[in-house]
């Protein structure tokens, strides 16, 4: 999902953030202080992230974990920011932000859809900024124009291996300790 501009001339609090986002029908990200629209998907991004729901979390819930789809916020804390990663996953206690139950702070796994919009963000300050979640240990970017699945998976503090996996191929994920097919995430799609 893009973000659209929605503030720029009036820096908000997180409070009114979330006064403003109890009440909107659509969703907004916080970016210290600037308050973001987010912009509809395409089918072929809706279906990429069920499916990848279905697979890569399943696999995961499985394992214990807990699953979260695109109306579940990230903190990142030394950042001031909230943002709408399209999946999710928590392995262990959920970390809530401080009085919240709709922010998290610990995701193990993000999930991001790339749009032509968003490629550039997902790829380069997004990631760096996802960097500071030290419970952050696998990145997935998914095309939604071709069948590639580029799955980051850290080694340490500031070091990730990346992996990209296209048609036919069985991706990895390295500290997930799983496997999952690329046709099964483009599954009805391209």
């Amino acid at each position: 999902m893009a973000a659209v501009e929605k503030s720029k001339d009036k820096k908000y609090s997180k409070e009114e953030y979330f006064i403003m986002e109890e009440k909107a029908t659509e969703k907004h990200e916080f970016h210290d202080g600037e308050i973001l629209m987010m912009s509809g998907a395409s089918a072929n991004h809706n279906m990429i992230c069920a499916n990848a729901v279905l697979t890569i979390g399943g696999l995961l819930k499985k394992k214990g974990c807990k699953l979260f789809t695109s109306d579940m916020k990230i903190e990142l804390e030394k950042y001031n920011q909230f943002v709408y990663p399209d999946f999710s996953v928590v392995c262990g206690d959920i970390d809530f932000s401080k009085d919240r139950k709709d922010i998290i702070k610990n995701p193990f796994l993000i999930v991001e859809v790339l749009s032509d919009s968003t490629e550039a963000y997902d790829r380069g300050t997004k990631f760096v900024k996802y960097w500071s979640l030290d419970s952050l240990k696998e990145y997935i970017l998914i095309s939604q124009h071709t069948r590639q699945i580029d799955v980051f998976s850290r080694q340490e503090e500031k070091i990730w291996r990346m992996a990209s996996y296209d048609d036919g191929k069985i991706a990895k994920l390295v500290n997930a300790e799983l496997e999952f097919s690329v046709d099964e995430i483009y599954d009805g799609i391209l």
